[in-house]
C-alpha cells in the first residue's frame, strides 16, 4: 500500500496521510499511529529509497522529503 503510494507522489515535502491518500480516513485512529510510527522508522532505516525524514512537524504530523 505504501510503496505504490509513494510511487504516485510527486518530489517535494509531504506527510504520511497525503501518500495514502483516501484510505487514511478509512482507518482507526490506533492503525494510523501504529503505521506512522513504522513508517517513521523504516524511511529512517533507509527502507524506503528516495524519502528522507525532514526532522521537522507541521500540524503534528511528521515532514518527510521525497527526492525523486
Amino acid at each position: 500500500m505504501i510503496r505504490e503510494a509513494l510511487a504516485a507522489l510527486p518530489a517535494g515535502e509531504f506527510h504520511l496521510p497525503d501518500a495514502v491518500g483516501p484510505r487514511w480516513d478509512e482507518l482507526w485512529i490506533g492503525e494510523k499511529v501504529g503505521l506512522g510510527n513504522d513508517f517513521l522508522k523504516h524511511v529512517r532505516q533507509g527502507r524506503f529509497e528516495g524519502v528522507e525524514d525532514t526532522g521537522r512537524k507541521e500540524h503534528g504530523l511528521h515532514v518527510y522529503l521525497k527526492t525523486g
